[in-house]
């Protein structure tokens, strides 16, 4: 897949997803990045969601190279993952393994109740 593909369908999910979520009172930025910079996972890491949840704002940043060999599906699935940040952020504090692992199961669940479970 191509990079304007994949940056469609990232933007497509995305608004999708921020209606059907209930997040459409929150400013959600999207940026985009070939790559993650500096990063030992830079070729599997898809994303990452800074949220100031005090004022409901949050930036959510796509790394494009590592989806370009991905389906649909699992972009989907990545744009479900970084929104779940969004409800998880606050519950931050020392690391983000609990978060990380929450964000996984919500992305699952949220994804099947869309009926998208198919791959």
């Amino acid at each position: 897949m191509k990079t304007k593909q994949v940056k469609k369908l990232l933007r497509k999910y995305t608004r999708w997803w921020i209606h059907w979520l209930g997040l459409g009172y929150w400013t959600v930025d999207i940026v985009f990045k070939k790559r993650k910079d500096r990063c030992p996972e830079s070729d599997t890491v898809c994303g990452v969601c800074e949220c100031d949840w005090k004022y409901l704002t949050a930036i959510i940043t796509f790394y494009t190279e590592p989806m370009k060999n991905k389906t649909a599906y699992k972009i989907e699935r990545a744009v479900v993952h970084e929104l779940m940040h969004v409800f998880l952020h606050e519950m931050r504090w020392e690391g983000i393994e609990h978060e990380e692992r929450v964000a996984t199961q919500l992305q699952h669940a949220f994804t099947w109740v869309k009926g998208a479970h198919h791959a």
